[in-house]
C-alpha cells in the first residue's frame, strides 16, 4: 500500500458524482441511473457493450481489428490542367466590382491626368486606330484582297448550308429510328398473337355465340386447360 487515498481523487469523486456520461464506442451520450449496487455502466446499450467486446476479441485474435473511417478529402486541382481564360467582359466586372481596384484605377487616372500623361495616351490610341483604318482601307483597295475576302464569305455560307442539311438528315434519321422501333414492337406484338392464338367464340345450340368458357371474357387469354376444354366442347357440339 502507498497510502494513497482514492477518495480524495478529485477526478474519481467527478466521475462518481457525474449524471451523464458518454459511450466510448458510438460516442451517445446517456443518464446515469441512479446510484444501486455494483459497477456503473460504461456502454450506453447492450449492442454495444456485445460489439465492443467482439472486436476485442478480434483484436486478440487477428492482432487488430478492422475499422472503417471515412475521412472526406478536398479535392486536389491537377497541376497539369489549363484553366480557363475569362473574357475581358468577366475581368472588367471582376474588377469594378472592387473597390479596393475601383479606387486604384481612380487614383491611376488622376496622376496621369495631373502629369498631363493621359492625353498623350489617349493621342497614341488614336493614332494607332488611324492607322488601321487606313491600312484596312487600303487592302480594299486591292483586287487579290477582295477576291480573298469574297471566298471566305462564300465558304462560310457553304460551311454554314452543310450544317443546316446535317442537321437536317440527323432528325430524319431521329424520326426514322423512332419508326423503326414502332415497327419492332409492332411486329413482337403480332408474334406474340401467333404464338398464343386465341381461341373463337363457341355457338351455342340454337346458332348464336356464348362467351368463353367458365364464364370468363372472350378477349382474356385462356389457359392451356381452358383451351382444352372450349375444343372438347367444341367436339361435343358438332
Amino acid at each position: 500500500m502507498d497510502g494513497t487515498n482514492t477518495d480524495a481523487d478529485p477526478a474519481a469523486l467527478a466521475a462518481r458524482v457525474d449524471t451523464t456520461r458518454t459511450c466510448p464506442r458510438c460516442g451517445t451520450v446517456f443518464d446515469m441511473p441512479d446510484r444501486g449496487r455494483g459497477r456503473r455502466p460504461v456502454w450506453c446499450s447492450g449492442a454495444c457493450r456485445r460489439l465492443a467486446s467482439a472486436e476485442r476479441v478480434a483484436a486478440r485474435n487477428a492482432g487488430s481489428a478492422v475499422t472503417v473511417v471515412e475521412v472526406p478529402r478536398s479535392h486536389r486541382p491537377d497541376s497539369d490542367a489549363r484553366l480557363a481564360i475569362p473574357s475581358m467582359g468577366t475581368l472588367a466586372r471582376l474588377f469594378l466590382s472592387s473597390p479596393v481596384h475601383c479606387r486604384q484605377l481612380l487614383d491611376t487616372l488622376i496622376y496621369r491626368y495631373t502629369h498631363d500623361t493621359l492625353h498623350t495616351e489617349l493621342r497614341a490610341d488614336m493614332e494607332d486606330f488611324a492607322v488601321s483604318i487606313a491600312r484596312q482601307h487600303a487592302l480594299d483597295q486591292e483586287p487579290e484582297y477582295r477576291a480573298a475576302r469574297g471566298d471566305v464569305q462564300r465558304l462560310r455560307r457553304h460551311l454554314q448550308a452543310d450544317a443546316d442539311r446535317a442537321e437536317e438528315r440527323r432528325r430524319e434519321v431521329a424520326t426514322l429510328r423512332a419508326e423503326s422501333l414502332a415497327q419492332t414492337t409492332l411486329i413482337a406484338e403480332l408474334r406474340a398473337e401467333l404464338a398464343h392464338p386465341t381461341i373463337p367464340m363457341l355457338e351455342t345450340s340454337d346458332g348464336g355465340t356464348r362467351d368463353a368458357p367458365w364464364g370468363g371474357d372472350p378477349d382474356v387469354r385462356m389457359s392451356r386447360q381452358q383451351r382444352r376444354a372450349a375444343a372438347r366442347a367444341a367436339h361435343k357440339n358438332e
